[in-house]
């Protein structure tokens, strides 16, 4: 099969960069939804900000940003392909409506109406906010969206001066339809992931650990989102403090290695988790990844010694706005039944999240750098 059968407009596209653009813009849109309430959840708390009436809805709308997922990677993923803005609308609602973060749900009689405040008569069907729902879906339903665009742009030659009409009811409504379908199975073989992972985690916590904060250490480093593929897998519990860990291990080794040759204005970037930024230097150099996983190695000891928990969304961030240390470290009633039973105490978070991260960076600057001599903190040398 020739690779030259999808596009970006009217422009010919290997299938290799179609699966790139639509990984890319899932994880533009996944990091859009995302990275504000990480950032401000706990500033907005623990400023009293959410008690005052606007501050409340401040976080009302950070918070609104989460169900909009998969409209932003639907949105993102069009705009990869450089669509027209009537296309990348209608692919967004479609993945939006395909991926249940926005459900719609049938409402008894005698329920308090939470708008007018009044007791329903009569069963009503409702729509209910439902966090970011299912990334994998969202993905495949955006794909699936532009696949539907090319197909009819080539066979049908578009839908012409109606299209304004039928390709919101055949694209949006079409794929919409399909992408709910196939939503409870995709589903559950993303459940099935995430619990397996944690699961394989309970089972062997250290090596698990190790394996999963190596991994991450890696990924931080490159193209890939981090948290896209926390939130795709659904990890949690042990498993997503292993994966912050691992990020927290790169940024240590980087951070060491920053300061002797950057600016301080790109070190600082670094720690505020500009971390990708570092990519050409370890593409240029990929051997320095060896340091990134020894680091992460020794890092994750603290993870079954302390019980580090986390959250899909803490999985992928890091030091980044403390999300990572602050969700294992606060009692969250919304997320304590289901993905966390464990909250570190201050001094078991100094431990995990500095202490042994910095004494595991420094170990693995030594040995790769000064021992096996893997490379030089010059190798690290750019400006963000």
């Amino acid at each position: 099969m020739s690779q030259d059968v999808l596009f970006s407009g009217k422009q010919p596209l290997k299938i290799k960069d179609f699966f790139f653009k639509v990984l890319s813009g899932s994880a533009t849109g996944i990091l859009i939804g995302v990275l504000p309430m990480a950032v401000m959840k706990y500033v907005v708390q623990f400023t009293g900000l959410d008690k005052t009436s606007t501050g409340a809805d401040f976080y009302a709308i950070l918070t609104l940003f989460s169900s909009l997922i998969p409209f932003l990677i639907g949105m993102a993923v069009a705009i990869n392909f450089k669509m027209k803005t009537l296309d990348v609308g209608v692919i967004a609602i479609a993945t939006m409506a395909a991926s249940n973060s926005i459900k719609w749900a049938m409402v008894p009689a005698g329920t308090t109406h939470p708008l007018t405040g009044k007791l329903l008569t009569a069963p009503t069907r409702m729509y209910v906010a439902a966090g970011a729902g299912d990334v994998i879906n969202a993905m495949i339903v955006a794909g699936l969206g532009v696949l539907a665009v090319w197909l009819i742009d080539r066979y049908l030659a578009g839908f012409g001066s109606v299209a304004i009409i039928l390709s919101p009811i055949v694209v949006g409504g079409g794929v919409g339809l399909i992408g709910k379908l196939i939503a409870p199975s995709v589903g559950q073989l993303t459940t099935w992931i995430g619990d397996g992972v944690e699961s394989f985690t309970k089972l062997a916590p250290l090596p698990m650990a190790i394996l999963i904060a190596m991994a991450f250490a890696v990924i931080i480093v490159t193209p890939i989102s981090t948290v896209g593929i926390a939130l795709a897998i659904n990890l949690h519990g042990l498993a997503s403090g292993a994966a912050a860990v691992g990020i927290v291990a790169t940024t240590i080794v980087l951070l060491i290695n920053s300061w002797q040759v950057n600016s301080k204005g790109t070190t600082i970037a670094i720690f505020l988790g500009a971390m990708k930024g570092m990519m050409p230097a370890v593409f240029k150099k990929p051997i320095t990844l060896v340091s990134f996983m020894v680091a992460a190695a020794i890092a994750a000891i603290g993870v079954p010694i302390f019980n580090v928990q986390g959250t899909p969304v803490s999985a992928g961030f890091g030091y980044i706005g403390l999300a990572s240390p602050l969700q294992s470290m606060i009692h969250d009633s919304a997320v304590a039944s289901s993905v966390m039973d464990h909250y570190l105490s201050p001094l078991a978070a100094l431990m995990a999240w500095v202490v042994i991260p910095i004494i595991g960076g420094i170990i693995a600057h030594y040995l790769c750098s000064r021992v096996l001599k893997l490379y030089t903190p010059n190798d690290f040398k750019m400006e963000l």
